[in-house]
């Protein structure tokens, strides 16, 4: 049996999507693999907790909550909206997990396509994180900010990230990223994403098919899409039809929103939906209200 952790971050505004995304996880994983997940939050229930382990119950895999303390990140920027310090635990991985030298980061926006076993083998020495590369990194940017102060060649998306928490203990990541905080808070524009490219040391890139984005399934052609403009710079047509043919982790970032604002959500994510259990269909004034005056 093959153990594999893995990580999310959320907060009690967000219960439905997480557990898709739990759910997705599981449904995919191999005969052979065993998911040990483990939630970081400020705020889930006890009584929601509970749900979540109902929902994994009788299964192999394993779920921890822990909570995290808002004061960590106190002097980090943040949003009103969804852009708030929860964004940042991920950061916390190699602290928070000591037990474990290699573990996988998700976004909970995401529906699982395929088992992470191929992706966690992946080979990280002499890399601090493995991640997809998003754009290349340069003063002509256009779907992320320019920082001077990034040094890689690329721009990587830190929805999904294969951590090698060893390496990030021994050198330093967390306080890295404080630094840059301290340093560039005023000028973050998406908050984690920056200060985890700008603070790491080298960043291993990952096939595109872990963090394949919803226009690609919404658009007849990928000159449509509103990220070719940056995609297209890093990608053939080949590579994203390839992407698309295989996808291992479904991300629901961009246009038109996130799937639970939709009126019509792609089907296959519909279905988790409509098989949540009634314990964890926790939606927010926010979701309906988006739903409402969603036109998708």
């Amino acid at each position: 049996m093959s153990k594999i952790p893995v990580v999310f971050t959320f907060d009690k505004r967000i219960i439905p999507a997480s557990a898709i995304a739990i759910k997705s996880l599981i449904d995919r994983a191999k005969s052979e693999t065993e998911y040990d997940i483990f939630v970081f939050h400020p705020d889930v229930s006890e009584k929601i907790i509970r749900e979540f382990e109902k929902m994994l119950s009788g299964s192999r895999h394993h779920i921890t909550f822990t909570k995290v303390a808002k004061d960590r990140f106190k002097s980090a920027p943040k949003s009103r909206g969804s852009w708030q310090e929860v964004v940042y635990y991920r950061i916390l991985i190699p602290e928070l997990l000591p037990q474990y030298d290699k573990v996988i980061y998700s976004d909970v926006d995401v529906l699982f396509k395929d088992d992470l076993s191929e992706v966690y083998a992946t080979d990280l020495d002499g890399f601090e994180w493995g991640g997809v590369a998003a754009e290349v990194n340069s003063a002509n940017a256009v779907g992320h900010k320019y920082f001077p102060e990034n040094t890689h060649e690329q721009i990587f998306w830190s929805g999904f990230m294969l951590l090698n928490t060893r390496y990030m203990r021994e050198n330093g990541f967390i306080d890295r990223c404080f630094e840059v905080i301290r340093k560039v808070g005023e000028r973050l524009k998406f908050f984690d994403l920056d200060t985890i490219n700008i603070a790491s040391h080298g960043i291993r890139e990952l096939p595109l098919r872990y963090v394949a984005l919803q226009s690609l399934f919404r658009y007849a052609e990928f000159a449509g899409m509103p990220e070719y403009i940056h995609l297209k710079n890093l990608y053939s047509d080949a590579e994203l039809s390839a992407a698309k043919a295989d996808p291992a982790i479904v991300h629901y970032a961009g246009k038109p929103g996130k799937p639970w604002h939709l009126k019509h959500p792609p089907a296959d994510y519909r279905k988790y939906m409509d098989e949540l259990p009634q314990g964890l269909r926790k939606y927010t004034f926010r979701d309906l209200r988006k739903k409402l005056f969603n036109k998708f």
